[in-house]
């Protein structure tokens, strides 16, 4: 039964006043993600047993903006992720968290992410979500954060900047710079309250 509300619930969660005539992102009502977030987790967790980036998510901590036309972003911060625990970031990545979108793939400088290249979790084949993996390490004095999604590869990386923000937010996502014309965002991704980067969003059929 749980398997077959999932594909209900997250058209629900994005869909949330979809009706409304601003072009602004909204803030998904944290009373509905909670209600779902939980199984989010576990069906990210069954569908995708090995992650390029072994994220424990926080389905307590979920958060996620929409659109009216219908896309939209939900983040899953990582239990142990800290303004600390990136500062103390080496070589070795420190995992940040687990990015699923509706209808929205990676652009980057040189070409946008293709389907094929994406994990896409199917709710009984009525919704399917493409789930990105988040990791951070040290550049020298920077930290990066990487994107991975299908496999071990990494789809883009972006330099992280020291921000000041929410310290009890450990992953903030907004989208920002939306064309709705040309279908395309940025979301600007707060970690920790302490550091921001950028990604490129943009409209992906499934």
């Amino acid at each position: 039964m749980l398997k077959k509300a999932l594909p209900v619930a997250f058209a629900v969660l994005f869909a949330v006043g979809v009706a409304r005539a601003e072009v602004a992102a909204e803030a998904i009502p944290a009373d509905y993600i909670q209600q779902f977030a939980p199984l989010a987790v576990g069906l990210f967790q069954a569908q995708f047993p090995n992650p390029p980036v072994k994220v424990e998510p926080n389905a307590e901590k979920a958060h996620g903006y929409h659109l009216k036309e219908k896309i939209g972003v939900l983040v899953f911060p990582d239990k142990n992720v800290t303004a600390k625990s990136i500062e103390e970031a080496k070589d070795k990545e420190v995992p940040v968290g687990i990015l699923a979108t509706l209808s929205l793939t990676l652009e980057t400088k040189d070409r946008v992410v293709p389907a094929e290249e994406l994990a896409v979790a199917d709710l009984n084949g009525q919704l399917k979500l493409p789930v990105f993996f988040l990791a951070v390490k040290a550049e020298g004095a920077d930290r990066a954060l990487t994107i991975y999604s299908k496999d071990g590869k990494a789809l883009t990386t972006t330099t992280l900047k020291k921000q000041a923000g929410d310290a009890n937010q450990p992953v903030g996502l907004k989208l920002t710079n939306i064309d709705v014309e040309k279908r395309k965002s940025d979301a600007t991704v707060s970690i920790g309250g302490a550091y921001e980067g950028t990604l490129k969003l943009t409209y992906l059929k499934l």
